[in-house]
């Protein structure tokens, strides 16, 4: 182990008082969070070797990782690919970012399925289809048979025929003056668009069209 220096100096920060500056041989070392002075037990007068530092710099890493993960959970749930592409892209080591993922999941609070279901939801109150949604879920991460579960207990064909007729007759009276052949595409592609399938797409025009 090598030694780099005695301890000369540690102070709370003017604009953070949740940190600390250590100062080695009198010179500003670094900043870290106060949790890491009391977890190391550092005061004035205790010598670093490399070793100690390349602790206190992991732990301090996995403290700012934690806080920013929980930070991102703040706003909104996140799926498992999501909490760890947004870490890695704030520039935290992989290794770190496992270490803090495991936590979450023992705390419960990363779960793909509940972050699928409560994402269906969402869409669902916002109007989408199950293939806007499913598409969405994907690129979050979430696997094919987590998402055909949730959407199956969340989303059935009742409920997209009832979506999917609201939104066809809401928009039908901006094409009042198209003929009915005109009409439909229009409303087809609008509804595709939105993530509805075929079969669902077809009775609404069915219905809406009729009448």
């Amino acid at each position: 182990m090598s030694y780099i220096g005695q301890i000369t100096k540690i102070e709370a920060q003017k604009n953070n008082q949740g940190r600390c500056s250590i100062f080695l041989d009198g010179q500003f070392l670094v900043g870290v969070d106060a949790e890491i002075v009391y977890k190391f037990n550092l005061e004035k007068g205790h010598k670093l070797t490399e070793d100690i530092l390349e602790h206190i710099l992991d732990q301090e890493d996995f403290i700012q990782a934690k806080k920013a993960a929980f930070n991102l959970l703040s706003y909104r749930q996140r799926s498992y690919k999501e909490m760890k592409d947004r870490l890695a892209k704030k520039g935290f080591d992989e290794f770190i970012i496992e270490q803090v993922i495991r936590i979450l999941e023992r705390l419960d609070y990363i779960d793909d399925r509940e972050f699928a279901n409560a994402w269906i939801k969402d869409r669902i109150t916002r109007r989408y289809g199950p293939w806007v949604i499913k598409m969405q879920l994907k690129e979050k991460g979430v696997k094919q048979r987590i998402i055909e579960e949730e959407l199956d207990r969340e989303y059935n064909s009742d409920l997209q025929y009832k979506i999917a007729q609201k939104l066809a007759a809401k928009k039908v009276k901006r094409y009042r003056k198209l003929d009915d052949w005109k009409k439909r595409g229009k409303l087809s592609k609008f509804l595709q668009r939105k993530g509805f399938s075929f079969d669902i797409i077809n009775l609404v025009l069915k219905d809406l069209i009729n009448n």
